[in-house]
């Protein structure tokens, strides 16, 4: 079976790789000792015996296939360039080194931190040359006729069907495309006659919904001869959110999600919101009795100003800020409903009357949101994610794609606030940068975007 080939050559690339990575972390440290001494005058015995080291190798070889897993390097379908193979290749290298440092850290070891370095480096050109050597055997099989399965195409299209057939002579896999089929002008006798002609060990079908009875019962074909058939999801015409197959109260459902989660940089993410927010409230405390000070100080009314904002999926929760207004703002923002100067469901005026001294300046230096890491640490909002809007503007959406800002976790900053935050006036382009940060999302560009936040902040870009 295609997959059982599919799934032997990936176990078998995992323990070389796991391997290789044990090896790079053995090779870095004989570099080491025995190299680098003669030419950067480095004292090779202070860097300890390599028992230090071999823990860590050890860890190296047990984590580089899951990270190598995580980052798509078994997918052999798939068509890399060279370029990005090394880059990915790079980026693996530098997590595990990550790891390592951080464990040695927590340890409070001191083994030579060159060793590390030198890992990167090595066990990226490591791996590089093993995909190369995997890319070139993989291409001479294929050159040899040497095939591990025998597909059946089945679509009706033409120009899918052509698609198709280019993937797979370029991909890494020795697949053959034996024969195409198209269901409106063969019946499932003949395809099941085709099946066994050609001694098919899968079946891929790319047909539209009209022809998905016809499939249907060719795919219960495949099932009781104990063909693999493979159904593209191309039907549905979904452009953005992938499918797949999750096994929910004993049923198999195709699922479509845009949004991602359930991985492990969603739980960091989880984990990092809760820990810096935490650690952000103690350390800001001494802030947050001046800012309440002076708040009181200055006009009538409570300190923090509490609102009904909408969550994920538009399930409402309170959020906390600063009072930056006056106390009875809210009856007044009808009065002033037609100064807005954002375009949308959304309100914002650059010169609010309602705004207070202090509450100008806390809205310069954004210190009147400072009390939403309470939200982040209630795990109802992130550091990072699409701002939260007042339940009243999110009813006021009417597009679908406005709503999708929805699907994740609101947060404190996201593209739009080092984008220029309330320079932004059109709320279409506001909702264009949220999407394209659901879109793109990984823990490391939460980290991106916290960092650029930290400059906008200071100097007031876009503030209001």
């Amino acid at each position: 079976m295609i997959f059982r080939d599919l799934r032997t050559t990936r176990l078998g690339l995992q323990i070389i790789d796991g391997l290789c990575a044990t090896g790079a972390m053995l090779l870095a440290y004989l570099i080491r000792i025995q190299f680098l001494p003669r030419f950067a005058f480095m004292e090779s015995r202070e860097i300890g015996q390599i028992s230090v080291y071999l823990p860590y190798a050890i860890l190296m070889g047990l984590l580089a296939p899951v990270i190598l897993e995580r980052r798509g390097i078994y997918r052999h379908f798939s068509v890399r360039k060279r370029g990005g193979v090394f880059s990915s290749m790079m980026e693996v290298s530098l997590v595990l080194f990550l790891i390592a440092v951080s464990l040695i850290f927590f340890l409070k070891e001191s083994p030579s931190r060159v060793v590390f370095i030198l890992f990167i480096p090595i066990y990226s050109f490591i791996l590089f040359v093993r995909e190369e050597l995997f890319r070139r055997l993989s291409q001479s099989r294929r050159q040899a006729g040497q095939y591990s399965a025998n597909l059946i195409l089945i679509s009706d299209s033409e120009t899918s069907a052509e698609r198709w057939s280019n993937l797979f002579a370029d991909s890494a896999t020795s697949v053959r495309v034996a024969h195409l089929l198209h269901p409106k002008q063969n019946s499932i006798e003949d395809f099941i006659e085709i099946l066994h002609r050609e001694s098919a060990g899968v079946v891929l079908f790319e047909v539209e919904p009209s022809n998905l009875p016809w499939s249907v019962k060719a795919i219960q074909a495949c099932e009781e001869e104990g063909v693999e058939a493979w159904l593209s999801t191309d039907f549905v015409g979904n452009q953005i959110a992938r499918a797949h197959f999750e096994d929910i109260m004993n049923r198999n459902l195709l699922v479509f999600r845009s949004a991602r989660g359930g991985t492990w940089q969603s739980i960091l993410k989880i984990l990092f919101d809760r820990l810096i927010s935490a650690l952000l409230l103690l350390l800001l405390f001494p802030v947050f009795a001046i800012i309440w000070i002076a708040i009181r100080l200055e006009s009538t009314g409570p300190a923090l100003f509490l609102q009904q904002r909408s969550g994920r999926h538009g399930d409402p929760f309170t959020m906390y800020k600063f009072r930056t207004m006056v106390s009875n703002a809210e009856m007044q923002h009808a009065e002033l409903k037609a100064l807005n100067e954002m375009s949308g469901p959304v309100f914002k005026i650059k010169k609010d009357p309602r705004v207070t001294k202090v509450g100008n300046f806390l809205r310069f230096t954004s210190l009147d949101e400072l009390p939403q890491l309470f939200n982040v640490f209630f795990g109802q909002m992130s550091l990072v994610g699409p701002r939260p809007l007042p339940t009243y503007e999110t009813l006021a959406m009417t597009a679908n794609a406005q709503r999708r800002r929805l699907s994740v976790t609101p947060g404190m900053t996201c593209l739009w606030q080092i984008s220029g935050r309330n320079e932004v006036k059109d709320f279409s382009d506001w909702v264009r940068l949220d999407l394209e940060y659901i879109d793109q999302w990984s823990f490391w560009l939460d980290i991106q975007i916290l960092l650029r936040t930290i400059p906008a902040v200071l100097f007031g870009r876009g503030a209001r």
